[in-house]
């Protein structure tokens, strides 16, 4: 349960009449309580006061000073980062710190409350970062995998999922000298390693690998070690409930928000009917899970690294589809209504479909009557972001912007549950009306394109067994990976296309390969899309077509309510833009 919020500096919030909050939530938690059974390792954890296991999570807090529309937003912090208010255009994506960017403010012109909550024990403080301070449990050691692929070349690698980008806590090895240690090493995303003899690697400190001649770029290591190191990572999802739980009261509905790694902790959530709260009652009433796939995480076992970027894990296993994800809340009450958006990243990757296909035979599944999904045709999973012009790409990057579709589609899910106004019916691929296919058959339609190499293509690799351990998966059997089929000019045909891909102004994708590297297989890099030419061969059209082909499209997804007619002129302006040079 929720002890106390300790409030800290209030200041105003980036729109007229907001105040900022910051806050830090204290948690006590039971392991003997029903509602916190399934926590690994909680039962592990020292106890203080009362039998009490304890947490601190950092809370942000954007409201409107005079109470506003009484609904609340929840939003779970991708990697410890706020990011901008959400559901806004015109922010930019490298904006930091506090408050965040408001954008146009959708959201906070309606009155809503928005929070962050902090639920990840491996999230470094500092730099406005949103994390959580884990009870730590007593294991005896144990066995776990550290998987890392540079994009230079680098001396050592510390003992977390830290990246270029990005730095997290470690976990330690329990022995330097350990010889039962293993790295290996592949240049695909999956495959059989091959074995580093011991002497060629070592322990350099207790949280730090080096490698005779250091690690290669576009190499994928994976090092199996032991540690004692076990924070209860689960807490992570308690902390969510508990906090969610307090700043609900007092609204008539609450929602939660997760992008990519916060919309698979999300699934985990839901999957565990952490939705219901310790007195029995619902959290969220209605949930946006964005680009996450099919997907979960490590959010809730023994040296869970929540951070994971590139490895397979069992936790990336089964359930898929929403209905099975729903079936422990349905047995206790009614669950919230939900809306699910992959980009054709995600399908590429070789998982979102399996929320609504059956992962041996590919057959589509019947459409679960609370949920909703969409694949936002030719998006990819990084949007229009500067970074893809640091990255290692063969073909030009997609610059396409996602957002005006997310902000009309979680204001259907506002209406869905607190109007009962249905959402459009979900737009999916599907093998019934021949619109999910192979990735290879798709493939063999560009002409005009690098293209990646098709026995190197990323799978998800089936997981049979829960328990397994996770290096083994690098090598397992995949489940069934279909894409949606596109159209004469390489624009995909299933799903909620953008004016500019209605338009046919470029043929935008989901995959790009990484830079060609004589010797290594041509992979595609990870959750990046390409703005091709026509695979037709016909010239895009002119500008003033364009523009009037993009203005009708735009204008037929408002009368569809997926988009907002404030947004129309956005999207068309987005359609005729030259590419970025």
């Amino acid at each position: 349960m929720l002890e106390r919020m300790e409030f800290g500096e209030t200041g105003p919030g980036p729109y007229p009449g907001y105040e900022w909050k910051r806050a830090v939530a204290h948690g006590a938690l039971d392991p003997d309580a029903a509602a916190n059974a399934g926590i690994a390792d909680l039962d592990l954890a020292p106890r203080g006061a009362h039998g009490a296991v304890r947490y601190d999570a950092d809370v942000r807090i954007l409201r409107p000073r005079d109470g506003g529309n009484r609904r609340l937003l929840v939003v779970v912090p991708n990697r410890g980062t706020t990011g901008a208010v959400p559901f806004s255009v015109g922010t930019d994506p490298l904006a930091a710190g506090e408050p965040p960017d408001q954008g146009d403010g959708l959201l906070l012109s309606r009155g809503w409350t928005i929070a962050w909550v902090g639920w990840q024990w491996d999230v470094l403080p500092g730099d406005d970062r949103l994390g959580l301070r884990a009870p730590v449990a007593e294991v005896e050691p144990g066995w776990l995998r550290l998987e890392f692929r540079p994009d230079a070349p680098m001396a050592s690698h510390s003992l977390s999922d830290s990246t270029e980008f990005a730095s997290f806590a470690d976990i330690p090895t329990w022995d330097e000298q350990d010889p039962d240690a293993v790295l290996t090493w592949r240049t695909t995303p999956h495959g059989p390693g091959t074995v580093v003899p011991r002497e060629r690697w070592r322990f350099t400190a207790p949280a730090t690998v080096e490698l005779d001649g250091g690690f290669q770029p576009f190499h994928w290591y994976t090092l199996r070690y032991r540690s004692t190191f076990a924070p209860v990572v689960g807490t992570g999802l308690l902390a969510l409930r508990d906090v969610a739980a307090s700043l609900r009261q007092g609204m008539d509905a609450a929602f939660a928000f997760g992008v990519s790694q916060s919309g698979r902790f999300l699934r985990q959530f839901l999957l565990e009917a952490r939705n219901i709260d310790e007195r029995g009652d619902r959290v969220f009433d209605g949930v946006f899970v964005h680009i996450a796939g099919a997907r979960r995480g490590e959010f809730n076992s023994r040296y869970g690294q929540p951070s994971l970027t590139h490895p397979m894990t069992p936790a990336y296993g089964p359930p898929y589809p929403t209905s099975e994800l729903l079936a422990e809340h349905r047995r206790i009450l009614p669950a919230p209504k939900i809306v699910l958006t992959n980009s054709s990243a995600e399908y590429w990757r070789g998982d979102a479909g399996l929320v609504h296909q059956d992962a041996r035979t590919g057959a589509d599944l019947p459409e679960d009557d609370d949920a909703r999904t969409f694949l936002l045709s030719g998006v990819d999973h990084v949007g229009p972001h500067p970074i893809k012009g640091q990255l290692p790409l063969e073909n030009e990057p997609n610059p396409l912007d996602p957002m005006p579709l997310l902000r009309a589609l979680f204001l259907r899910l506002e209406q869905w549950v607190c109007d009962g106004i249905e959402p459009p019916s979900s737009r999916v691929p599907r093998r019934d009306d021949g619109t999910a296919v192979t990735r290879d058959e798709v493939l063999r339609r560009f002409r005009s394109a690098a293209l990646p190499d098709s026995a190197a293509l990323p799978q998800q690799a089936r997981v049979d067994d829960p328990t397994a351990p996770a290096w083994e998966l690098s090598a397992a059997e995949p489940v069934t990976a279909l894409v949606s089929q596109v159209d004469e000019d390489g624009n995909e045909i299933a799903g909620v296309r953008l004016p500019a891909v209605e338009a046919a102004t470029a043929a935008y994708t989901g995959w790009n390969p990484r830079r060609n590297v004589p010797g290594l297989p041509d992979v595609l890099y990870e959750f990046v899309g390409s703005r091709l030419p026509l695979q037709s061969g016909r010239p895009a059209p002119d500008p003033t077509a364009a523009r009037l082909l993009a203005r009708a499209a735009a204008e037929r997804l408002v009368a569809q309510g997926l988009l907002l007619p404030e947004d129309v002129d956005r999207t068309v302006q987005e359609a005729v833009a030259p590419p970025p040079v």
